[in-house]
């Protein structure tokens, strides 16, 4: 007698995924072997920045690579599954000072409020990660705020400024004034402004009556100007290109040149460009080598080079206006609507960028665009259609990647420099990872020109730095070379990531390891969409539609939000959709009034009187249930036959289990097909229309029958036969929801497999041999069977009602297939007296209650009620 387990009545996620989570980490069900035998398959996971929770766009893009690895190992490959977490940045600086109070100046104490506000959300999110169901060995976990992350970060800045691709100067950056940092270009974007745009006449140098007028947007970096250009086609203006220019409050002379890069169609079609109000300023300067005047500081003040210092920007806008009205020369103000250039990296800030020329490190990447083109071109993309923004990136960049940040928490840039000549000093690799804002300098004095004032860095490294060598990092790069060798010089190596961070973490990725190794660093890239809210807009705390999964799972369980997942579309945005409703009457409430209320009510009060619904679970956990109570009805049918085992000889399947299991092998080629792509959405759906109207509201109510005769033998074949076949679908599911998989596993299925877990067992392989004939038997009878059972339906006869007897007319040769199928379509359709007939030798007969002609099989029903 084999080992029973008691499978209940309803599917209770909660305690289910509890139990497993445990187990699977007890029994190391996920552990990553180095020495199994074949090539590894790495999968260089996103390291999600320590936020402290989890959001659905998490959830999306961490189930897909999931099933990746879920997938990848049932197939018999060694898949090396790490998962990390990027801990420094600006938001976690901000939460600190905010938390604690604290001030940034204190730096050894804020540092230490950082890391522990980091560990904290690091538990969070781990917690929510195992709740998901996600198969990571943590045993490699890492952190970017580790000791030996920062090392091997350090490390590669070494090589790289060795081979003279890192190099410290001073030039215009990308500048956020409300965060108080240098940002890289793939960190801004443009927004639309309603704003006011002015013209104002500056006066001829030799001839002060005389006047040009410009149009601006910016009239506050009118003391900045170092030069007026106009188009040299542009009729209006061609006489002036030469002349002299002086600028009010400055009194600085300046000079009209003509360049082709200029808007005649803007403004009055003459511009002034200041040092620096955008990109095209910073061109023309280096073109025509003009001074650079800079006016801002880095909090938003007018600085020494301006009449109106100590101003902010937007205050010395205004007396600027005011006092060129009362010079008579401001001309006109005008609404208008321009797109503006705004710190995007952060949600929350969204605040105009600046261009300050300040001291930066910058590492040279615009020479080797062509190189990541290369390695994009390479790899294969799941959908292809996004190696186009790769591409479109590199061919837009116009300056280096600025990688020095005006922060604290993050990375320390292990270079010292003169202050004097800015000859650059470079930490000792035995000594990383260091910190030159503590440390002392490797030198005493400058070996260039003799000076003893050596400072070290104080700013710290651009996040993208930290996450641009993750699969060096995950294969132990300068660590321990076998382990290198094998997880990324050897192995194929997989990139799952969003699009919108094509142009960040990608591009960076691509350039710094091929740089460092020699070796592209991806073989693929499956892109995932953004998650969206039921506005339409991307999840952001900004909007107020971010839904964490802890307000999900205790609702519907990991193995639902999963399948939600799985329907998403390969590098397409994907909506998590809700709808609100009140509390007590359990009705849908407008859009309107759940803004309304938000507004009006305090928080607590909102949500003891509100709750999303989330329809899309909905559907999901009823396919769960679905899913629970086939299986629990296969269980009990076993708990009277009580089989041995489940072996099947295929000679001896049924020619409804012959159809049956030939359309498994068809549906189980498609998803295979379709998950080898990364095509989630059509493997998961095809699987849930065939478990649900093939399996169960077919294939199993078409056998059924046969549990309840006296003859054993046709009682196991049949119960034998199903839950062969559902061992197989069974091991499908396992990819998109392992917590209900595992569960009828071990219930059910255990002690035949004789498998710790059913996540160590071999992707469903198709069935060989099925004899042809008998599945176009099966096929016919269950074609009779539907017919039969929509012609009930249509005339409102139940369908558990029994007919007193049913004739069905049919071409000879049809009759003899139907012989020894007689009995399951009277069984199943519920017949007292089934007759079959040749339309060729049918005699007279009586008139049915119901005729029905079904042309497609050649078929006539006769029923008698």
């Amino acid at each position: 007698m084999l080992e029973k387990n008691n499978f209940p009545k309803r599917y209770n996620f909660s305690e289910i995924e509890k139990k497993w989570i445990k187990y699977w980490k007890k029994e190391n069900i996920y552990k990553f072997d180095l020495n199994k035998a074949g090539q590894i398959f790495s999968i260089d996971t996103p390291p999600d920045f320590t936020s402290g929770d989890l959001h659905m766009g998490h959830i999306l893009n961490h189930s897909w690579i999931d099933f990746v690895a879920r997938f990848r190992r049932m197939q018999g490959i060694n898949v090396y599954f790490p998962q990390g977490y990027d801990c420094h940045g600006l938001p976690t600086e901000l939460a600190v000072a905010e938390e604690f109070k604290i001030d940034k100046y204190d730096r050894e104490n804020f540092l230490k409020k950082c890391i522990e506000w980091t560990e904290y959300c690091i538990k969070r999110m781990t917690r929510q990660f195992d709740e998901l169901g996600y198969s990571t060995d943590w045993n490699y976990i890492y952190r970017t705020m580790d000791n030996t992350y920062k090392k091997q970060v350090q490390e590669s800045l070494l090589d790289f400024y060795e081979k003279g691709w890192l190099y410290r100067a001073k030039h215009p950056t990308h500048y956020c004034m409300n965060c108080q940092t240098s940002v890289a270009k793939a960190e801004v974007g443009y927004m639309d402004e309603e704003a006011k745009i002015w013209e104002v006449k500056l006066p001829l140098a030799n001839y002060p009556e005389e006047y040009i007028t410009i149009a601006t947007t910016r009239p506050e970096y009118i003391e900045a100007c170092v030069g007026i250009f106009v188009h040299p086609n542009d009729e209006r203006h061609y006489d002036l290109i030469g002349t002299q220019i002086r600028i009010p409050f400055s009194e600085r002379i300046v000079r009209v040149e003509a360049d082709k890069e200029v808007d005649m169609n803007f403004g009055t079609g003459i511009v002034y460009l200041c040092t620096f109000g955008d990109e095209m300023d910073i061109r023309l300067q280096m073109r025509y080598n003009l001074p650079i005047v800079q006016i801002f500081t880095k909090d938003g003040h007018m600085n020494e080079n301006s009449k109106f210092q100590g101003l902010t920007i937007l205050k010395a806008r205004e007396k600027i206006l005011e006092e060129l009205d009362k010079k008579g020369l401001l001309v006109s103000e005008k609404e208008y609507q321009h797109r503006i250039i705004v710190h995007t990296e952060r949600s929350s800030c969204k605040q105009p960028i600046e261009y300050l020329p300040i001291p930066q490190w910058f590492i040279k990447v615009k020479d080797f665009t062509r190189d990541i083109i290369e390695s994009g071109e390479k790899m294969k993309w799941f959908p292809e259609k996004h190696k186009q923004r790769l591409i479109d990136w590199c061919e837009s960049l116009d300056w280096d990647w600025v990688v020095s940040r005006q922060r604290v928490f993050g990375t320390p840039i292990p270079f010292w420099y003169c202050n004097d000549c800015g000859e650059i000093f470079s930490a000792k690799r035995e000594d990383l990872p260091v910190d030159p804002a503590k440390e002392e300098s490797p030198v005493k004095e400058c070996t260039k020109c003799k000076s003893k004032d050596i400072i070290g860095e104080k700013d710290v490294l651009d996040c993208w730095i930290d996450s641009s060598i993750t699969p060096l990092v995950i294969s132990k790069w300068k660590i321990d070379n076998a382990f290198f060798n094998k997880t990324y010089m050897k192995a194929q190596v997989h990139r799952p990531q969003g699009y919108e961070i094509i142009r960040t973490w990608l591009f960076y990725t691509l350039f710094r390891c091929k740089k460092l190794t020699g070796k592209d660093p991806f073989d693929e890239v499956m892109i995932n969409g953004m998650v969206a809210g039921p506005d339409g807009r991307k999840m952001s705390k900004s909007f107020g539609n971010v839904v964490s999964p802890d307000e999900v799972l205790p609702l519907y369980g990991a193995d639902a939000l999963r399948q939600w997942a799985a329907m998403g579309s390969l590098g397409d945005d994907y909506p998590f959709e809700y709808s609100w409703i009140e509390k007590n009457t359990k009705q849908p409430v407008s859009k309107d009034k759940i803004e309304d209320d938000k507004n009006k009510l305090p928080e607590d009060k909102f949500k003891r009187k509100y709750e999303r619904r989330y329809n899309q679970l909905i559907g999901a956990s009823k396919f769960l249930t679905k899913i629970w109570n086939a299986y629990r009805f296969l269980y009990l049918t076993n708990e009277k036959i009580d089989l041995k085992e489940i072996d099947i000889d295929i000679n001896e399947l049924s020619p409804i289990d012959s159809y049956f299991y030939n359309k498994f092998n068809e549906v189980l080629e498609y998803i295979t097909n379709s998950f080898e792509g990364y095509n989630w959405h059509e493997g998961f759906a095809a699987f849930r229309s065939f478990f649900w109207y093939e399996i169960c509201d077919d294939y199993i109510e078409a056998i059924k029958y046969k549990f309840y005769l006296e003859d054993a033998a046709i009682k196991q074949n049949a119960l034998k036969a199903v839950l062969n076949l559902m061992y197989k679908i069974l091991k499908i599911l396992a990819i998109i929801s392992p917590f209900i998989s595992e569960d009828i596993y071990s219930i059910l299925f255990k002690n035949y497999i004789k498998q710790k877990s059913i996540h160590l067992e071999k992707w469903s392989v198709p069935y060989q041999r099925i004899p042809e004939k008998f599945a176009e038997q099966g096929k016919f009878c269950l074609e009779i069977i539907k017919n039969i059972r929509m012609v009930k339906s249509s005339n409102k006869i139940p369908l558990n009602q029994e007919l007193n007897k049913v004739i069905l007319i049919l071409d000879i040769n049809r009759v003899k297939m139907l012989e020894a199928l007689q009995i399951d379509i009277k069984k199943t359709i519920r017949i007292k007296e089934l007759i079959v007939i040749d339309k060729e030798t049918q005699e007279s007969l009586d008139t049915p209650d119901i005729e029905e002609n079904i042309e497609d099989l050649g078929l006539n029903i006769l029923i008698f009620k």
